[in-house]
């Protein structure tokens, strides 16, 4: 039998075999899908050192690209070795963004830390007439409210008895239950300082060697694909790295700018806590869409228990500095990175928060942006073949296929600008 007509075979059984596992594999998943999704939380607690080893390397790594960028082409004109200036130049620059990284930590520490010991301290030392102040508002209504001072005797009563029930019943063994959740938690506390100081390690590593595991991915792509394909993966990757890039470093640098123009203002109006709130809005930012309410309520009730005018002026505050992020701070940081529709960040961030909690609000937005992304090329791609528009107002209104016009030059010639322009129109629905 020719070689050729084995290898044809091989390739029809290797299909087929593949065909068959991956059928196999989506029954398994959707016959237990809580199950499945177990496995995967399973699986990211495994190997939670390495990613957060990933994550710690790809905050520090513009810091790194910074310096290496400058410093290599100087060492080369330095009439440098290639081999030992590419050492020395990556040797600096990991060590610069290591420093750095540190010092900003540690000055963000600092700066942050007494005040939140005051805020705290504030709070504890005004907790009596805080109490004070409640215990006045609720008998004054219950003083004019007959009827709900008998609704709250009778809710008193029956707390009575649950409690008396709860001390000669179950107290003894809900006891055991705490002190097994507090064993769990410090557990888990020991546990997380090892895997951040295992993923530290890791993330000198991943900055030492990345562009040899860049080398050995795009290695093996070329091993396994066409061409054609390989190309198209690539820039898939090119893509993907400008994403994250654009939206999790920008994100961040917004909300720390938030942060910062958040505690100028209360100190300003003169609001209480300014610190402690400034930190929660800041961190909550992080979170597209649904951040600005996560951390304003919190502090709203907070303040509420100061001064309830206060509280009022705080809300009033918080939305004009949410405009002022979502009309101009935001967009000059982070531009047109994601380029989906208002809709598609609240469905990303809904599902991949019930998916993967916390990790999920904050990349489930630059995540969908690059199956979006995907997907809309493949469409594209597969309209260019049967010489349709790419063009997505095209389609309005249409009936039948018939009715599409010829696609213009830039539909067939640039398909990059179609998508663009797609993305753009995308953006401005947010």
């Amino acid at each position: 039998m020719p070689k050729n007509d084995d290898r044809k075979y091989f390739k029809w059984g290797l299909t087929a075999l593949c065909v068959i596992f991956i059928s196999i594999l989506l029954v398994v998943i959707f016959t237990n899908l809580p199950g499945f999704f177990a496995m995967i939380r399973a699986l990211m607690g495994i190997l939670s050192p390495l990613i957060i080893g990933v994550v710690i390397a790809f905050l520090l790594n513009p810091l790194a690209n910074f310096v290496d960028s400058r410093l290599h082409p100087v060492l080369l004109r330095c009439k440098m070795k290639p081999e030992k200036a590419e050492k020395l130049s990556r040797t600096a620059s990991l060590l610069f963004a290591l420093v750095m990284g540190a010092l900003i930590v540690y000055a963000f520490f600092s700066m942050l830390l007494p005040q939140l010991y005051e805020s705290v301290i504030g709070i504890a030392s005004n907790a009596q007439s805080y109490y004070e102040s409640i215990e006045r508002w609720v008998t004054n209504i219950l003083d004019d409210n007959p009827e709900i001072l008998s609704y709250v005797e009778r809710a008193l009563d029956t707390g009575f008895e649950f409690i008396k029930n709860w001390l000669t019943t179950s107290f003894l063994s809900d006891v055991q239950k705490v002190v097994s959740t507090l064993t769990t938690s410090v557990v888990a506390l020991v546990s997380g300082v090892i895997n951040l100081l295992v993923g530290f390690v890791a993330s000198i590593y991943i900055l030492w060697s990345k562009k040899t595991f860049l080398a050995q991915i795009k290695k093996m792509i070329v091993a396994l694909f066409k061409p054609a394909t390989a190309d198209h993966l690539f820039e898939i990757g090119r893509y993907s790295n400008r994403i994250f890039n654009g939206f999790v470093i920008g994100k961040i640098i917004d909300s720390a700018i938030i942060g910062v123009i958040c505690y100028i203002g209360m100190a300003i109006l003169k609001l209480p806590y300014p610190a402690l709130v400034s930190t929660i809005i800041g961190v909550t930012n992080i979170i597209p869409f649904f951040g600005p309410f996560i951390g304003a309520v919190p502090c709203a009730l907070l303040i509420l228990l100061v001064n309830p005018l206060q509280a009022f002026y705080f809300i009033i505050f918080i939305i004009v500095l949410q405009q002022i992020d979502g009309n101009v701070i935001g967009p000059k940081i982070l531009g047109n990175t994601v380029g989906i529709s208002g809709f598609w960040v609240l469905a990303s961030i809904t599902v991949a928060t019930g998916l993967f909690g916390f990790a999920g609000m904050i990349l489930g937005v630059p995540v969908f942006a690059i199956i979006y992304m995907i997907i809309s090329d493949a469409i594209n791609a597969a309209l260019r073949k049967k010489g349709r528009p790419t063009i997505t107002t095209d389609y309005y209104g249409i009936i039948r296929v018939s009715e599409l016009t010829k696609p213009r030059r830039k539909d067939t010639v640039q398909p990059e600008t179609v998508e663009a322009e797609d993305a753009g129109k995308s953006e401005k629905t947010v």
